[in-house]
């Protein structure tokens, strides 16, 4: 996604319904998309967009409502190295499947 598309901001915007579809689709069929398809480059927003809803769909958060504090509290620390830090350490606590 980064490869090809204006990093600032990719993640907030919203790809083609149908291209988000289609890519979801193939997905679903247990195929392995080729993201470098025209289709998927020229809508780069459809990627990303299904990525945020695969999190979303999930039945637990990736990032567990128990750590939501602390991941919270890192992210807050002022300091970029001393935050990674931090952020880092909360990771070690995650359930294992949602570390992997």
């Amino acid at each position: 996604v980064e490869q090809h598309g204006v990093v600032d901001g990719i993640y907030r915007l919203s790809g083609v319904s149908s291209n988000i579809q289609r890519l979801r689709q193939e997905f679903d069929s247990d195929r392995c998309p080729d993201l470098h398809r025209d289709v998927y480059l020229q809508d780069i927003h459809c990627v990303s967009s299904l990525c945020k809803a695969y999190f979303r769909e999930l039945p637990n958060p990736l990032l567990t409502y128990q750590l939501y504090d602390k991941f919270a509290d890192a992210v807050a620390t002022q300091t970029e190295e001393a935050r990674l830090v931090k952020i880092k350490e909360v990771l070690k606590d995650l359930p294992p499947p949602h570390y992997r």
